[in-house]
């Protein structure tokens, strides 16, 4: 364990120009396209991945189910 006791999965990290390129190529909101970055480095650290297509349709899926709920108003 790290000295404080804390483990820590990793980092997420987002290029705010690129995530705006993404949005724009893709049809929707920079905040949209912010979100799905979040949502899938964090699923990556939590072991998913999308190598196999079996593997991609679930992460898709939980991908999908989470975004919506980020973006409820």
């Amino acid at each position: 364990l790290p000295p404080d006791g804390v483990t820590r999965l990793g980092e997420v990290v987002i290029s705010y120009p690129q995530a705006v390129e993404q949005a724009k190529e893709q049809g929707h909101s920079t905040e949209r396209e912010l979100a799905l970055l979040v949502i899938h480095g964090i699923l990556h650290l939590l072991g998913y991945d999308h190598e196999e297509p079996k593997e991609e349709a679930e992460m898709r899926t939980r991908e999908k189910e989470l975004l919506e709920k980020c973006l409820l108003r």
